[in-house]
């Protein structure tokens, strides 16, 4: 079985009933929903369709809702959209109810104090970064900007002032809708977009304690002021993840820092035991292309190696020509990543977090590559906190989750190594959980006499927190009996 997971972001080229079931099939583990793009029906109907899709084959499918957060975006622009050449004068109006006009080369930007922000000579940098201009003069709220790198700008395209001293919400008008819509629907995770300190963070989750439903809060690294060395920490210790998000990350703070940059975030997350998604870019090419650059396969697989839970296809699969082509081909090269002795290196460090679900976890893995006829670890969990713990210190079996949650079991469908299973132990006190786990082992496929080694807490019905490692042989309760 393949480990590190596949998130699959869903669009026009992605969002019927048909061409969701090919992407499980190919291999996709889980969906984002991208609140940037698309209204709340839109997603409505997307969301509903990946659901039936998922139950249809058996298969746990989560879906994660990601926030546009303040996110600069140029306004509408009629297709195919306005032809920048260099030395082209280029009016961005802070009034939106202005109308564009393409052949003046006027639009509108979507944050209305851009022109009490930005400065003259401030880089402009549009659709991640494949265009520049510079702001030459503002006046009565209007940027008139030099074009220096041309091409073809299109609506809803994203805009990045490196230079500029923005003063952006951490969520904005439409983040708190968005927010409220996306608890309602049901996803599972939820991303935050342009994290630049950990109260970002905190906000975001109080507001979901008011609505009544706390997720699991990925934080969108792609801010210069979130890698700062006496911040990333904080951010990374406040989140449940982290997702690497190299597009912005490089427009912000240039190409040639996001290697080193994704290598460090994801030891840190780690370190810390907390999911990490490296994203963007990853499968560019298959936009256009039934297959990859050698440059992109190498990424991919870098991604791998040094430490992902999961990797992400954003415009491949979302608008791309080819976007069950990406699946496949992200799957065949994180599964001949797997294969290499290099990939199973020694298991990460304790990750010291003071508490005996921690511990547990980690004995569970030492134990599984001490015996080396172990088939899994099976974690019986209501939260996932065990099965997600288990994973960080990545063993060499699968992890099987078994969970009575229906949203604990889709949102597990992300981590790296985890197999989730619906399942209700029928008895939770003494040691019926274990004759029930037995059945539902030799019904999954598992043989008798197959060593396991179990994790959870006990009693079911008291504990707090994980508390109990058993080294068990499948069926051995049901002989017992």
């Amino acid at each position: 079985m393949r480990r590190a997971k596949i998130l699959a972001t869903l669009g026009p080229a992605s969002n019927s009933d048909e061409m969701i079931g090919k992407l499980l099939d190919a291999g996709v583990d889980a969906v984002r929903l991208n609140f940037s793009h698309g209204s709340h029906d839109d997603h409505a109907q997307v969301y509903a369709k990946v659901r039936e899709q998922s139950g249809i084959r058996r298969k746990p499918v989560a879906v994660l809702g990601d926030l546009q957060g303040p996110k600069i975006r140029v306004g509408a622009i009629p297709d195919p959209g306005m032809e920048l050449t260099r030395g082209d004068t280029l009016q961005l109006l802070t009034d939106t109810s202005q109308d564009i006009d393409v052949a003046a080369k006027r639009v509108t930007i979507d944050y209305p104090r851009l022109a009490d922000e930005a400065r003259v000579g401030d880089r402009v940098l549009m659709d991640d970064g494949a265009l520049e201009a510079r702001v030459a003069t503002i006046v009565d709220g209007e940027l008139h900007c030099e074009i220096v790198t041309g091409g073809l700008l299109k609506a809803r395209k994203g805009v990045n002032l490196p230079d500029s001293p923005l003063q952006l919400p951490s969520l904005t008008d439409k983040d708190r809708a968005d927010l409220r819509f996306a608890l309602e629907l049901g996803v599972d995770l939820l991303a935050l977009s342009f994290v630049r300190r950990p109260e970002d963070l905190e906000l975001c989750r109080q507001l979901m304690v008011e609505l009544g439903r706390e997720l699991p809060l990925v934080a969108k690294i792609e801010k210069p002021e979130a890698v700062a060395a006496d911040t990333l920490p904080k951010i990374i210790d406040a989140a449940n993840g982290i997702m690497i998000a190299r597009g912005d990350l490089g427009v912000e703070l240039g190409p040639e820092e996001v290697p080193l940059l994704q290598k460090q975030l994801i030891r840190l997350s780690n370190e810390r035991g907390k999911l990490v998604i490296t994203a963007t870019q990853m499968l560019d090419s298959m936009i256009r292309n039934p297959r990859p650059t050698r440059a992109e396969a190498s990424d991919v697989a870098n991604a791998i190696l040094d430490g992902s839970d999961a990797v992400m296809l954003s415009g491949e699969t979302a608008a791309g020509g080819y976007p069950v082509e990406s699946v496949q081909t992200m799957d065949r090269i994180v599964r001949r990543i797997e294969q290499t002795e290099t990939y199973w290196l020694d298991p990460p460090k304790d990750m010291l977090l003071g508490h005996t679900t921690n511990a547990v976890a980690r004995a569970a893995v030492i134990s599984s590559r001490s015996l080396p006829d172990c088939k899994g670890i099976i974690c019986y969990t209501g939260s996932g906190g065990i099965a997600r713990l288990v994973s960080d210190y990545r063993p060499k079996v699968p992890i099987y989750a078994f969970t009575p949650q229906p949203a604990t079991f889709q949102a597990l469908a992300l981590y790296w190594g985890v197999v989730p299973i619906r399942f209700q132990a029928s008895s939770p006190t003494g040691d019926g959980i274990f004759i029930d786990l037995d059945h539902a082992m030799l019904e999954r496929g598992f043989e008798r006499g197959d060593r396991v080694v179990i994790a959870l807490g006990w009693p079911l019905k008291a504990h707090t927190s994980v508390n109990l490692l058993k080294l068990h042989k499948v069926g051995e309760t049901l002989r017992a009996g």
